[in-house]
């Protein structure tokens, strides 16, 4: 049977080559374990059950003294929860984010199960971007305009599902846009989607390198039983790539449109990327 000697004699234990010695490197069974081949894989999962927000992964930011940071819920429930409430004025906002840590030609990708409270105004966006200029004044998006998307806040290389109630569109959208010259701002609308109100979804924005210091992007919009309801592609051509080798945070954002506040329940966040690039 397996002891600690047998596993501390392989070669790379916990890692591909290991994987590889019992299934195909491109198998279900494979897939399933890329969490946990942790010499390979960069792997980051929070389920907030803690009674204080781990600030070695995460930071909070919000806009002036107005609404409420998140933070993790005062009363436990099962599974834990991380709770941000905006202020009750348009333009108020909450956000977390990572650390800039995460970069397409390392295949980084992440994911947010969350719901919200009042689904008629808001403006909301998660998935990746570079640094931006501020994460605390008025409407800190990087998504400038859904209709037509312009990258804003110093931001250049973004990956991101949003919605904007204020706007033309008032369903969810992915955009993308790259810092590398004919890389540009690609919009694509997932379907007429909008959140449920009170209702977990799940969120999932995957880079993908397909070049050296080039990468493409999918987006994925699952409901409350994990049935996939939306998906989105960018990539083929450059125009809707981004830079691969840009450091990247990834992010989840919440501002009210109008004088009602937005409460933002986050079941869990993951973060993922391969440890070596492949290219």
């Amino acid at each position: 049977m397996a002891s600690g000697k047998t596993y501390g004699n392989q070669i790379r234990p916990s890692g591909q080559q290991n994987v590889d010695g019992f299934t195909s490197s491109d198998s279900p069974l494979a897939k399933f374990l890329y969490p946990l081949r942790w010499r390979d894989t960069v792997f980051i999962n929070d389920d907030f059950t803690g009674a204080v927000l781990d600030t070695t992964k995460w930071v909070i930011a919000k806009i002036a003294s107005n609404g409420t940071n998140f933070i993790p819920n005062s009363t436990q429930i099962p599974n834990g929860i991380l709770t941000g409430v905006t202020g009750a004025v348009a333009g108020d906002h909450v956000n977390i984010r990572s650390g800039t840590s995460w970069a397409g030609d390392y295949n980084c990708g992440m994911e947010i199960r969350w719901k919200v409270d009042n689904n008629v105004a808001m403006q909301w966006e998660t998935g990746f971007n570079d640094p931006m200029t501020s994460y605390t004044s008025t409407a800190t998006s990087a998504i400038n305009d859904i209709d037509t998307p312009t990258i804003t806040n110093g931001t250049t290389d973004v990956a991101l599902i949003g919605m904007d109630t204020q706007q033309t569109l008032t369903t969810m959208a992915f955009i993308t846009d790259g810092s590398t010259t004919n890389m540009n701002s690609t919009k694509t609308n997932l379907g007429t989607r909008t959140p449920t109100n009170a209702t977990y979804m799940t969120c999932r924005v995957q880079l993908a390198q397909t070049a050296s210091a080039v990468a493409s992007s999918a987006a994925y919009v699952l409901d409350n039983n994990n049935a996939l309801q939306e998906s989105a592609s960018h990539g083929a051509l450059i125009g809707s790539q981004i830079k691969g080798d840009v450091l990247l945070e990834a992010r989840f954002y919440m501002e009210a449109a109008t004088t009602t506040a937005e409460t933002v329940d986050i079941d869990y966040i993951s973060i993922w990327q391969d440890r070596f690039k492949a290219l």
